[in-house]
């Protein structure tokens, strides 16, 4: 049987970069950026040219791991530039790749956040761009069975030696790999102490 063929996006540092090693040491081909080392998703017009590279690869496993994160801030310290490259970036890229590759996927992976399923102060904005996923997601799911969709709640990921009071990044990807293997519809990973 042929390994699945995954997109992994946001794979230029972080979470993603620990992502597509860990997908390509289990023998996944992986296609995670158009030869660059990233693809600017805040640029939505553009995103056309994307789905059209990541169609020539033809993904089966979609992992939506770009983001903006949380700057902490409230919502009347952001510019309208600023809430509109969030919410594209976090929310409209996710739906608009599902939207562009739906008919080659079988499974999308959304790596959401703790706080999109908790309420926060000075998380506003970044919650309602995760309340909107998890809502996108599980909708989706309820319309559409082919595709099989997985929601990941991480709270704080080491993904460098530096960050404290982080879960160890090897530790989380396994587990997302497990609940893809095993088809499970959400994995919540709660670190905090």
């Amino acid at each position: 049987m042929q390994q699945p063929r995954v997109l992994v996006t946001g794979a230029s540092s972080g979470l993603g970069s620990h992502l597509v090693k860990y997908f390509e040491g289990k023998g996944h081909s992986v296609f995670s950026h158009l030869g660059k080392s990233h693809f600017d998703f805040s640029d939505v017009e553009n995103i056309g040219v994307f789905i059209d590279e990541a169609r020539k690869f033809s993904p089966n496993v979609l992992i939506n791991n770009a983001a903006i994160t949380c700057p902490s801030k409230e919502l009347k310290d952001y510019n309208a530039e600023e809430i509109t490259r969030m919410i594209s970036v976090n929310l409209t890229v996710p739906i608009l790749l599902v939207h562009g590759l739906f008919d080659q996927l079988d499974h999308v992976i959304n790596i959401n956040s703790m706080v999109g399923l908790e309420v926060k102060p000075k998380r506003t904005l970044y919650s309602a761009t995760k309340w909107g996923l998890r809502g996108f997601s599980q909708s989706f799911q309820e319309e559409n069975e082919r595709i099989h969709m997985l929601d990941v709640f991480p709270t704080n990921i080491k993904t460098v030696p530096e960050k404290q009071n982080a879960m160890d990044v090897e530790f989380v990807i396994s587990k997302i790999y497990d609940a893809y293997l095993k088809k499970e519809k959400r994995l919540v990973l709660d670190g905090r102490k």
